[in-house]
């Protein structure tokens, strides 16, 4: 049976996938003065133990672990679940979540495969929950400017013509995933891109066409690509190129350096998201730190990260969709899904894009 959750119930949430993303989940949650964490799930329970271990109250021992989803939900019973597995990883543990009547949140992007993208959309649809994905991106002010900027009326006008940029260091694929192999530059980091642009042009892709290279990280022991470079077309005539690579050197002063051109019909909109004005220079170094997505105030996270959290929660309170919704994003996987069938055959790939 559902709880009824009031403004002062609290929202009980589960996390599972305990790793750098998981683990933020957890951080949040445990936080939230509006809700409480209740389990950490993760395949290595010593792993899960570690990020349960740094919010578990020493007045209560209420929060517990598990290696096995299914167990966790017929323990706890959540009302919502937080799902940060691997990309390749999402479908079952949403879809074991919806059929206990729990509310997910998933990392982007919702699935590697359309065909799972659209399970785990019907399934929140058949249990009557909601289903968000976490492309957090969204809630970053500027990109929120951008969108604003987009309409028939605003300074940019209808996007015309988008070009973004988005690279990592190669620690990314060779040390921190562990998984880097079953994704790709594409997946991994032209999914945030590829949504915004998406929802700056207001419209489905219908066509994509790409090229890569396979050869450094190859070399390294991890096969997967390079870089890619992605152009797709939309339904309203607007184009777009996506350009995604992991493997800028580990002296580059930052994870990430990307930047975005959206250009409309009556104006252009330039995010340099490489530098956020500040760049600290020290005996290690210099860096560039980035607090858009994540910072901290007080040891509490902040950013776009917590509005976007912010924002699930106050629909699973109101019973609204989520911006982000499984049913409007179902469009991002399948595009990306032709993007590496373009790169597999060459060609371009048709796209089914169900829209937003």
């Amino acid at each position: 049976m559902e709880r009824q959750l009031s403004k002062s119930t609290p929202l009980r949430v589960a996390v599972v996938g305990a790793g750098i993303l998981g683990s933020r989940h957890a951080r949040f949650w445990a936080q939230q003065p509006t809700a409480d964490l209740v389990a950490v799930v993760d395949l290595d329970l010593d792993r899960a133990e570690h990020v349960a271990s740094k919010w578990r109250s020493r007045e209560s021992c209420t929060l517990k672990t598990y290696a096995d989803i299914d167990q966790m939900l017929r323990d706890t019973h959540p009302d919502a679940v937080s799902v940060a597995t691997p990309d390749y990883a999402h479908r079952d543990p949403c879809l074991a979540a919806l059929s206990m009547g729990a509310h997910v949140l998933v990392e982007k992007p919702l699935a590697t495969s359309s065909a799972d993208a659209q399970a785990i959309a019907d399934a929140g649809a058949s249990a009557g929950r909601l289903v968000m994905v976490n492309h957090s991106m969204r809630w970053i002010p500027r990109h929120r400017e951008v969108y604003a900027s987009t309409t028939e009326t605003g300074d940019v006008g209808p996007v015309v013509v988008a070009h973004s940029v988005k690279s990592d260091v190669a620690s990314v694929p060779t040390s921190m995933l562990r998984w880097a192999e079953q994704s790709s530059p594409a997946w991994f980091l032209t999914a945030h891109d590829l949504d915004l642009v998406r929802w700056f042009a207001r419209d489905r892709v219908t066509k994509a066409w790409a090229q890569g290279s396979r050869r450094v990280l190859k070399a390294r022991g991890v096969n997967t690509w390079d870089a890619i470079q992605a152009s797709v077309s939309f339904r309203g005539g607007a184009i777009a190129t996506f350009e995604s690579s992991w493997i800028h050197p580990e002296t580059y002063p930052s994870l990430t350096d990307d930047y975005m051109h959206v250009i409309g019909d009556r104006g252009v909109a330039y995010l340099d998201r490489g530098r956020e004005s500040l760049e600290v220079y020290g005996p290690r170094g210099s860096r560039q730190p980035k607090h858009a997505t994540v910072y901290e105030v007080g040891g509490r996270i902040h950013g776009s990260f917590r509005h976007a959290l912010e924002h699930f929660e106050e629909c699973v309170r109101f019973g609204r969709e989520p911006e982000t919704s499984a049913r409007r994003l179902v469009g991002v996987v399948s595009t990306l899904e032709s993007i590496h069938r373009s790169l597999e055959n060459g060609g371009v790939a048709d796209v089914i894009d169900p829209g937003q």
